[in-house]
């Protein structure tokens, strides 16, 4: 357990394809937020409510590129199960590794990974919106609540991932292993779209995993109970997107459990032919 879990820390934090995607072009799309859209966007509001409005704003760019990390970060652990899926059956079944020990193990690590980016994050996205010249200082107001939301949402994001991974490998779908593997991420640039730019039924706010992490994001960041959406001024009931959250994130991780131990060799070469 500690071997596997000191091996993918190591590994995944050295990743080239997660630190260009997860977090190089992540911070540069909070570079084009910061210096380009965000004085544009002060432009349209009135002087007396610009301090009020734009910590709400920066909450909102925060939330939805957090999202996208761990989106990114999604990716590497789907690539991490399929890699592995040539010798993890034996090992399921003819040594003293279990199902639960592997994915306990797996979790922590990548959840170490999604703590180290998370914390990135918030640290250089608030400055710079804080040094782009608007001259307004924003930074978390609640640090220790967006600690455990941020283990909430890399749970998740783990957990959605590894159901994924096990799906196509029971359904031996290896061809399809590069779409399924960006299927996280695909989905964390849609619900920022939906988030950001769209209105949308409020009952997504308590059944989309995605928006319910971008809220409490938001949530800990401002102090303030968020928004249904960006373009609404209606709130959402807090203590129901907490519970979304962490049932989505049990009930997965649940399913994970119960798939990986039923796991069988795959032959993850079927995975160039696509």
């Amino acid at each position: 357990m500690k071997r596997l879990f000191t091996y993918i820390v190591k590994q995944t934090l050295s990743n080239p394809n997660l630190i260009g995607w997860g977090v190089l072009f992540v911070l540069f799309w909070g570079l084009l937020g910061a210096f380009i859209m965000a004085p544009g966007f002060i432009k349209q509001i009135e002087p007396t409510y610009i301090k009020t409005i734009y910590p709400n704003y920066v909450a909102a760019w925060y939330s939805d590129l957090v999202i996208l990390s761990l989106s990114s970060l999604a990716v590497s652990v789907s690539y991490a199960i399929f890699y592995q899926t040539g010798t993890l059956p034996y090992l399921l079944r003819y040594s003293k590794l279990r199902a639960d020990t592997y994915i306990i193990s797996l979790y922590l690590g990548f959840l170490v990974v999604g703590l180290v980016i998370v914390l990135l994050m918030t640290a250089v996205i608030p400055f710079m919106f804080s040094n782009n010249g608007i001259g307004i200082i924003t930074y978390p107001s609640q640090i220790h609540i967006l600690i455990p939301i941020s283990v909430l949402g890399s749970l998740f994001f783990i957990s959605l991932s590894t159901l994924l991974t096990l799906i196509t490998i029971k359904l031996k779908g290896m061809r399809m292993q590069n779409l399924i593997s960006f299927i996280p991420l695909i989905l964390g640039y849609i619900f920022y779209s939906l988030f950001t730019f769209s209105e949308y039924p409020s009952i997504l706010d308590y059944t989309s995993p995605y928006l319910t992490i971008v809220l409490l994001l938001y949530y800990g960041y401002t102090g303030n109970v968020p928004p249904i959406s960006v373009q609404s001024q209606q709130t959402v009931s807090l203590e129901g997107v907490i519970i979304s959250s962490v049932l989505w994130t049990l009930i997965l991780t649940i399913i994970d459990i119960i798939l990986m131990k039923r796991i069988y060799y795959t032959n993850i070469e079927e995975s160039r032919f696509l």
